[in-house]
């Protein structure tokens, strides 16, 4: 019985470390190619989410260095997801500022836009972004040029968040393709006919992959990460993150950056469906 329980806890010990190791290594890039009609030239988008600032797993040096890892990709435009505090069941004390300055130094001619996620104080994450000069968006659209960009808020502990999304997307001029960004994937259901492109996080990609488990439900486990197509030819990424929730731990699911390759749509090309 005793060895039982020694091989046990020496099992435990090593899938510990095994996902402590995953959760604080360099992101891998993952790379998608997207037709957006409308598009009149390429853009390169990099697409964060989930940073979970934390002095676990996201220090300050860390987000530094994929701040770096970012600019090194000469995006167009950078977008963040939301999730930028920690949500670990406990973590050592880190300011939003902390985990908020190191985004400053991020570099894009078209601009970097984010939105609030379930695990960022609706008060706070607006007041401190404001600070730093980063541009939140939360029922807005912007102009980034070639594209705009509307943001919703967050969908658990937003205001009006889905109603917020349509506002917006009605002000949308009729000759550029409109980009969405929310936290939860799950505005993939109720997204207005308008938006060609919806950029979402959230799932972590399930942070935690052994042998199938654990599942998520249903929505969820369909959309883990990846790209996604519906009927009506509307696009989604949804990114695995970089940071960890509830434990400091990844196993089987690296922490990713987004890099989206759009292009100007082909005519006639079949859309696909939702995979």
């Amino acid at each position: 019985m005793k060895r039982l329980l020694a091989a046990l806890l020496g099992l435990a010990i090593a899938f510990g470390w095994a996902g402590w190791l995953g959760a604080i290594r360099d992101p891998v890039v993952t790379r998608y190619r997207v037709e957006l009609a409308g598009l009149q030239r390429p853009l390169r988008i990099v697409h964060l989410s989930d940073l979970h600032g934390s002095n676990w797993d996201m220090p300050q040096v860390r987000l530094q260095r994929i701040v770096a890892q970012v600019n090194a990709l000469r995006p167009d435009l950078v977008v963040i997801t939301g999730d930028f505090h920690s949500s670990k069941i406990w973590d050592p004390p880190m300011r939003l500022e902390d985990a908020l300055r190191p985004l400053t130094q991020l570099r894009a001619p078209l601009g970097v836009f984010s939105v609030p996620g379930n695990h960022d104080s609706p008060y706070w994450i607006r007041w401190v972004m404001a600070r730093f000069g980063l541009r939140l968006l939360s029922g807005q659209i912007v102009d980034a040029g070639p594209v705009q960009i509307v943001g919703s808020d967050d969908l658990a502990i937003g205001q009006r968040p889905v109603a917020g999304v349509w506002a917006a997307t009605a002000l949308a001029r009729a000759d550029k393709p409109v980009i969405a960004l929310v936290h939860e994937p799950d505005l993939w259901a109720k997204l207005p006919p308008r938006v060609g492109l919806l950029l979402a996080g959230h799932t972590h990609g399930g942070q935690i992959s052994l042998l199938g488990w654990p599942r998520l439900d249903d929505f969820y486990e369909r959309h883990r990460r990846g790209l996604f197509r519906n009927q009506a030819g509307q696009q989604m990424v949804v990114s695995a993150g970089i940071g960890t929730s509830i434990v400091p731990v990844r196993l089987g699911v690296a922490p990713e950056i987004v890099v989206v390759e759009a292009v100007p749509a082909q005519p006639g090309r079949n859309s696909g469906t939702d995979r």
